[in-house]
């Protein structure tokens, strides 16, 4: 059985991709969720504590503060982020947020010098990241900012899939 070519064929449990002749999609995905165990565990509690502060005016003011932060940072979390590689044209960056709403950034070939993996250091930790470089531009563009996937299998499969749709007269498919 053919699989339709606007469906997205999972690669990982993070990773997903889509590929049509001259086009190449990469989506990561997480796996937050609007409603947890923990974030009805908070609301039921903020409730409660709503019903048995009645007495004390400000102690609404305060829960209904804390119910609209949550509510505001749970919306606010990235859902997906995705890379589209056109092949001659140039390369989309998305991102998707538990809200619905998303940000896009395209970059055009033109003005694309490279694509890259690199790493940041922290006290703590390494992480790796995908990033393109922009021509005449300070700072890099970086792909899945706000998930950093793992470097091995997904870094590397987005990597390349998308550096030999920019850089490369090759079929990607055969990469």
């Amino acid at each position: 059985m053919k699989q339709s070519q606007n469906t997205l064929t999972p690669l990982t449990e993070e990773l997903s991709y889509r590929s049509l002749p001259g086009v190449r999609e990469y989506v990561v995905h997480s796996n937050e969720r609007i409603w947890t165990v923990t974030t009805i565990a908070i609301v039921s509690a903020l409730g409660i504590l709503s019903y048995t502060t009645k007495s004390i005016p400000w102690a609404k003011w305060v829960i209904g503060s804390i119910f609209v932060l949550l509510t505001w940072i749970k919306l606010n979390t990235v859902k997906e982020e995705r890379i589209l590689a056109i092949r001659n044209v140039g390369v989309q960056v998305k991102t998707i947020y538990l809200s619905g709403r998303s940000i896009s950034h395209f970059v055009e070939r033109s003005r694309i010098c490279d694509i890259i993996i690199h790493e940041a250091i922290t006290i703590w930790q390494v992480k790796f990241y995908m990033a393109i470089i922009v021509v005449k531009q300070d700072r890099m563009k970086v792909v899945f900012e706000h998930l950093l996937p793992p470097l091995n299998p997904t870094l590397i499969t987005a990597y390349r899939g998308v550096r030999s749709m920019m850089f490369s007269d090759s079929d990607p498919e055969s990469d």
